[in-house]
Formats: C-alpha cells, sequence, structure tokens
C-alpha cells in the first residue's frame, strides 16, 4: 500500500461511555507518520439514521420546527430519525415522515448517504425525498412544535439567512433540490 493511501491505525480503545444511543471512545492511534495520538475521540452511532425531505404537488418542502434541548431552541428542520431494528431504510424513512409530519408518502427515492461530521462521528445518514401522498395531525408534542410548508422562495431565503442551522436539513435539500425528480 502506497503511503498515501495509508490510513490511521488504532492502537487502543478506552469506554468512557456506551449506550444504544450514543458511545464515547478514547482511542490511542498511530498515524501513517508513526505520530501516536493518545486521547483520539470518536463518538459512534450504534444505529443509522434517515432524512425526507417531503414536497408538495407545488414544490414546497414541508418543515417541521423541532425542540432541541442540546441547542435550547426550536430549529426549522427535515423530519430525520434513527433506524430501528429490522426495518428497511424505505420503512424507517415513512415512519419518521409520519411520525413527525403525520404524512403518508409516494415517490419515495433515496437519494445519498452522509456523514455529517467524519472527523469525529462513524455517524451515517441514509437520505431520502417523496411527495405527500396524505397529511395528517402532529401527533409528538414532545419534540415537535409545529410543521409548516415552506414555498421554494421561503426554503431558500431561510438557508441563505442561516434560519436553520441543522446540517442533516441543509445537506438534504440542497441535494434533493438537485436529484430528486
Amino acid at each position: 500500500m502506497s503511503e498515501d493511501c495509508k490510513m490511521p491505525k488504532r492502537l487502543e480503545r478506552t469506554t468512557i461511555y456506551e449506550s444504544s444511543f450514543v458511545c464515547l471512545y478514547t482511542d490511542r492511534v498511530e498515524l501513517p507518520s508513526g505520530q501516536i495520538i493518545e486521547d483520539y475521540h470518536q463518538i459512534h452511532y450504534p444505529r443509522k439514521a434517515v432524512s425526507i425531505v417531503i414536497f408538495d404537488e407545488n414544490d414546497n418542502i414541508l418543515f417541521i420546527h423541532n425542540r432541541r434541548y442540546t441547542v435550547g431552541q426550536l430549529e426549522w428542520e427535515i423530519p430525520a430519525g434513527r433506524i430501528e431494528d429490522g426495518e428497511s431504510l424505505e420503512e424507517a424513512a415513512r415512519r419518521e415522515a409520519m411520525e413527525e409530519t403525520g404524512c403518508e408518502l409516494a415517490d419515495l427515492k433515496y437519494l445519498c448517504e452522509y456523514n455529517p461530521s467524519n472527523g469525529m462521528s462513524d455517524s451515517l445518514i441514509h437520505c431520502f425525498a417523496a411527495k405527500v401522498l396524505k397529511e395528517g395531525e402532529l401527533t409528538d408534542v414532545d419534540e415537535i412544535s409545529s410543521k409548516k410548508w415552506f414555498s421554494k422562495d421561503e426554503y431558500m431565503k431561510l438557508l441563505k439567512d442561516n434560519g436553520t442551522k441543522d446540517g442533516v436539513t441543509i445537506l438534504a435539500i440542497l441535494y434533493a433540490l438537485q436529484f430528486y425528480k
């Protein structure tokens, strides 16, 4: 293997915290140069996740106003969540859309997978886009405060004005606008 393809190598791992949601480790890592990093912190997510950009017949996008405890604010986002045991990617996308928006989906299309923070986390998001087939009411009032259809001008202004800081939402919308249809 050439030097430019050589990867860092884990020599030891110390578990700081583990749960079914998130794990934190410090690894002792040898870099390709031979240098040793004694405390390389890694966040591990045991479950992968899905995100869904939902369009209506006028190409409006459905956003949810999510109650984000971590940052202490409401955040405009698209539906997203963990994939449960035994669930296919498509089943997870449909379930998350229903749980977080009350919407049934049509024309569900897989767009991409991405790691939003590969410098310290192995989190993997599977991104979908779909059309709304049928819209119901919100049921998850602890997590979601409201939902709203944004026109193209509104969601482009939201993105331009930093009206959402959620990377999962930002990337998924830009990807869906380019590759869904």
